[in-house]
């Protein structure tokens, strides 16, 4: 997750920013954290393509008005969740009409952040579904479907082989992981195995090629499965 924290309070801002990665490690969660003295450099920021999933801003800071910031923010991305953390009631329903997901008091702790935390990933994971949220016994993972190879399923244990990263292995059902993954890119080729279409190469008689040069087993009708590859491909062009 990447989080800004906006506030011309040094003070304020360390304490923010190590609520915020104290709530990740609690969450086993892998946080970037960019803090922020003054509304312009957040904005600066934004405006050269750098995007956040979560944005804390205080409303007043010296000659800045987080209220007015946060509609600039909208300029550049109306997905980011936006949570203010001030001392001032006063801009309440200003906050919410730039589509703020919370506004919490100061002094912080780390109930009101967590339950905020919590809320504003609910609410990405939700906006994005081009990313699935999984959980392992290491931690809690947001995976973009496109990082997705394959995934295979062995004694209900799920393996995700990744583009980016080394595979990652928890337990779940692969029917229930296929419905979540809700995407047409996705083929079902096998009771174990479920190929992202994005990463295969061709389908021969004996399985599906990866373009990684691996070759995926399939059990459902060969004609069925080039097909649906045929019809994937075709859809792309």
């Amino acid at each position: 997750m990447n989080v800004a924290i906006c506030d011309d309070e040094p003070t304020e801002l360390e304490t923010l920013r190590r609520l915020v990665e104290d709530y990740g490690k609690q969450r086993q969660l892998s946080m970037m954290v960019a803090c922020f003295s003054s509304g312009n450099d957040l904005i600066s920021c934004m405006a050269q393509t750098h995007s956040f999933d979560i944005v804390f801003l205080d409303v007043f800071m010296g000659d800045s008005n987080g209220v007015l910031v946060a509609r600039k923010i909208r300029e550049y991305d109306i997905k980011c969740s936006i949570i203010f953390a001030t001392n001032s009631r006063n801009h309440a329903i200003e906050g919410f009409g730039v589509r703020a997901l919370q506004y919490l008091l100061k002094p912080l702790g780390m109930d009101a952040l967590a339950l905020a935390m919590d809320q504003a990933i609910e609410v990405q994971n939700a906006r994005d579904p081009r990313v699935v949220h999984i959980t392992t016994r290491r931690g809690d993972y947001r995976i973009l479907l496109d990082d997705i190879i394959y995934a295979e399923s062995s004694a209900r244990v799920i393996t995700i082989h990744l583009r980016s990263q080394d595979a990652i292995s928890f337990y779940e059902r692969l029917d229930t992981f296929e419905i979540r993954c809700k995407d047409t890119r996705f083929l079902r080729c096998h009771k174990s195995f479920l190929v992202n279409m994005e990463h295969v190469r061709s389908i021969a008689s004996t399985g599906i090629i990866l373009d990684t040069g691996q070759e995926i087993a399939v059990s459902i009708n060969i004609s069925r499965a080039k097909e649906i590859f045929a019809s994937f491909v075709v859809s792309k062009i």
